[in-house]
């Protein structure tokens, strides 16, 4: 039977309706914390996107009329829990049935291979959270905006500087709370202690409470509204950053609970574009402080694409910081011995972005910072804008690539130069002196599946293999890992 997405997503927004949304969304940043693939706990057994479902479910409370029927509850059951879950794994099965096959359907190898690249590349956007370091977004804000600093400041009324000092200020809001009001000080008692001198008075268990220290007393109350290690004031941050500066801040980003229209699983989620729901007035919650980071790097570049003169340098600016990302993250894995050539162009007129080369291998890199386009829902319809997608990108990047890896399959000589019109000379290459030779395709963000298995849609010539496509933050962290594990050894 197939399944009606708009019913059962009206259905869990009902349901996640009756819950008050500072509580709701505490449970949530709790359960978040115990997210595993390999041992997931009981209440996130099934799902196979929980920090996205989680997301989603948050979204649909915080979208909702608070005002509707009877008072909100505090807490939601292990019964209702059951349902919230089990219409998650409905929903999702709902969108898995758009790739499967109707009665009268005529499959055909077209058919097949059409919905095996449309299937995981819509699954994978939508269920895949950012995975990269908020030390990484934070770099690409400070490389890519603070050029364009002028019109941020005239429009948002923060620097780059602001928006990253207030970031931070509001990410070190759950340490503080646990080390001012949780973490047992050296003049306090241990529970041990504490119920030993409860006993030593002849204090029964049921007063404990009205003689319990403040550092268990918060500990209690943690427990039950896991929410308040993620709560701060706007008094807070004024007294930081001053009245105006956190006003601006706090207005960018914060949700307050009201009804709209958000419904759908791959609708615009409203809370990773404003992550800072208010609480009461100038109280404020959030259930994950990472997701403010990826926040102020979108709504900067979405604000800097409204305007076409800003999209131009944004673009042009991004192009060359992401470049000179690449290699420094080489250079740093190769600890700076490999000789750079950046933004060459060979002997055939073709402009190549990057060539390493180290201890006689060399490292052919493309770099593509094109976004990865939203895929639709109906395979067929997708299908056609997955692969210009692919193309505009990792295909491009290959062939690109190839134009120099040509010459070393080859051991022809490459020349470098300087200039498109080659009067400024570089050098000859001596290709036959390298005894190893790689294609890399390094792009801005990550494709998924489609960039994991580039066998589906690379077509590539016949004497060559097929190359790496990487995206750069997982291309850091990888190198990172292998440079220590190889000073390890």
């Amino acid at each position: 039977m197939k399944i009606d997405l708009e019913q059962k997503s009206k259905e869990l927004k009902n349901i996640v309706a009756q819950f008050d949304t500072s509580l709701f969304l505490g449970d949530l940043s709790s359960m978040k914390q115990f997210i595993s693939f390999d041992n997931p706990i009981d209440s996130l057994k099934g799902l196979t996107s929980p920090l996205r479902q989680l997301y989603y479910v948050a979204g649909l409370n915080a979208t909702s009329n608070p005002n509707s029927g009877n008072n909100l509850r505090n807490k939601f059951s292990e019964e209702d829990w059951l349902q919230i879950k089990s219409l998650l794994i409905e929903i999702e099965e709902g969108y898995v049935q758009y790739f499967l096959p109707e009665e009268s359907t005529e499959i055909n190898e077209d058919w097949v291979k059409r919905r095996r690249v449309a299937m995981p590349s819509f699954l994978n956007f939508f269920n895949q959270a950012a995975l990269n370091y908020e030390e990484q977004v934070i770099e690409r804000i400070k490389l890519y905006f603070t050029p364009l600093e002028k019109e941020i400041i005239n429009h948002f009324g923060l620097s780059i500087e602001d928006f990253i000092s207030i970031y931070n200020y509001i990410d070190s809001v759950p340490n503080k709370y646990l080390e001012e009001k949780i973490h047992k000080k050296d003049d306090q008692p241990t529970w041990e202690e504490f119920a030993q001198s409860m006993i030593d008075q002849n204090v029964m268990p049921d007063k404990w409470q009205e003689h319990m220290p403040d550092h268990f007393t918060n500990f209690f109350n943690f427990m039950y509204d896991h929410g308040s290690m993620m709560r701060f004031t706007f008094e807070e941050v004024e007294e930081k950053f001053g009245t105006e500066k956190a006003k601006a801040f706090l207005d960018t980003f914060t949700i307050s609970r009201k009804e709209n229209d958000f419904l759908f699983y791959t609708d615009k989620n409203p809370l990773l574009s404003k992550p800072l729901y208010k609480v009461i007035e100038n109280e404020y919650q959030c259930m994950e402080f990472k997701q403010v980071a990826h926040a102020i790097y979108d709504t900067l570049f979405e604000f800097c694409f409204i305007n076409n003169k800003l999209k131009e340098k944004l673009l042009a600016i991004r192009g060359k910081k992401f470049e000179d990302k690449i290699i420094e993250v080489f250079q740093n894995f190769f600890n700076n011995k490999a000789i750079v050539h950046k933004g060459f162009y060979t002997q055939d007129g073709h402009e190549q972005d990057l060539l390493f080369l180290v201890d006689g291998a060399a490292f052919i890199v493309e770099a593509k910072s094109s976004k990865r386009k939203e895929p639709k829902r109906n395979p067929d319809r997708a299908y056609p804008f997955i692969i210009a997608n692919f193309n505009e990108t990792i295909q491009k990047g290959y062939d690109q690539a190839y134009r120099v890896k040509e010459k070393f399959l080859n051991k022809e000589i490459l020349k470098i130069y300087k200039d498109q019109k080659l009067q400024n000379h570089i050098i000859d290459l001596k290709t036959k002196n390298y005894h190893s030779y790689f294609s890399i395709i390094v792009t801005q963000e990550v494709f998924g599946y489609i960039q994991i298995d580039l066998s589906e849609l690379l077509e590539i010539w016949e004497d060559d293999t097929f190359p790496w496509s990487v995206g750069v933050d997982d291309l850091e962290v990888l190198f990172l890992f292998l440079k220590k594990s190889r000073k390890s050894t």
